[in-house]
């Protein structure tokens, strides 16, 4: 019988306006009503998500930071994977040789470094564009920009941040320059203890190797004495591939979906534009003893 619903964000559960549908909001609300837990499994930072999701009336625990992090419905933090001081400077130095910047999330939210007028020049014309090259359907709005812009903690440079206290779950880097991110990926995999992966081949996404959506969600679900085939994961870029891989487990790739997590998912459904979680809990409320599509 299926228990849990696992499901990504971005490419998953959000349309092209980076919003949860009400379609999908019935539908989800339909699944906790008949038992079933629903957790997001999202590498964007915890204010962020927690904010998409209020916003769309629901309620519902959170996996964040690609599992560096997890809180419950009620905002209690429940583990956190954080990168040592150490880690973070050799990252840097790896960002550094290649120009790429970094932005860091924490539970509190995003780090920028930039300074504001840095800040709008990289969100403005490589952050966006970065985006766009993979998913040209994105949608942003002049509020969307300024959000981007100054929903941020800033930090004096990366020597300040490493002298503060702020606590580091995640580094990425997004740009157009994919042969630059291919280096900087390379060196970054020599680093022990890091989990390196992408969602598009124009960003990059770094924690630590006990922070990952799939180790994460088996960590969660022991609490509640969840096994894997108790479990649907849904999602559709390289940093759900943890947790569409887990043995046993009702792995589900959007239409949408790359083609590494097409190959290595049991089912798919509709894309995110489509309302796709809410066609494949619609399937599970059809049958959810004898779950298959």
């Amino acid at each position: 019988m299926i228990k849990l619903i696992s499901s990504d964000m971005d490419g998953t559960l959000l349309d092209s306006y980076r919003q949860i549908t009400p379609i999908n909001v019935e539908a989800i609300k339909r699944a906790q009503e008949n038992g079933i837990n629903f957790i997001i499994n999202t590498g964007r930072e915890y204010p962020n998500a927690r904010g998409l999701v209020e916003t769309a009336g629901l309620k519902c625990d959170l996996i964040c930071s690609n599992g560096a992090c997890a809180f419950d419905k009620d905002g209690n933090l429940l583990f956190e994977h954080i990168l040592d001081k150490k880690t973070v400077r050799t990252i840097f130095d790896a960002f550094n040789k290649y120009g790429m910047e970094p932005a860091l999330f924490t539970t509190e939210g995003r780090i920028s470094l930039l300074p504001l007028e840095e800040r709008e020049i990289y969100t403005r014309d490589v952050f966006i564009p970065a985006i766009q090259v993979n998913h040209p359907d994105m949608k942003y709005t002049l509020d969307d920009y300024r959000e981007l812009v100054d929903d941020v903690i800033f930090v004096d440079g990366q020597e300040a941040l490493l002298n503060s206290d702020h606590r580091i779950l995640k580094i990425t880097s997004n740009s157009p320059d994919h042969e630059s991110l291919k280096k900087l990926r390379v060196e970054l995999e020599k680093i022990p203890g890091l989990a390196v992966v992408s969602t598009v081949p124009t960003d990059i996404e770094i924690t630590s190797i006990n922070a990952q959506k799939g180790s994460s969600l088996l960590d969660y679900a022991k609490k509640d004495g969840l096994k894997p085939e108790e479990i649907i994961a849904i999602g559709d870029s390289e940093n759900d591939y943890s947790m569409l891989s887990i043995p046993g487990i009702h792995s589900v790739a959007m239409e949408n979906a790359c083609d590494m997590i097409r190959n290595i998912c049991v089912y798919q459904t509709r894309a995110n534009t489509r309302d796709g979680i809410a066609y494949i809990i619609n399937c599970i409320l059809a049958d959810r003893e004898n779950f298959k599509l």
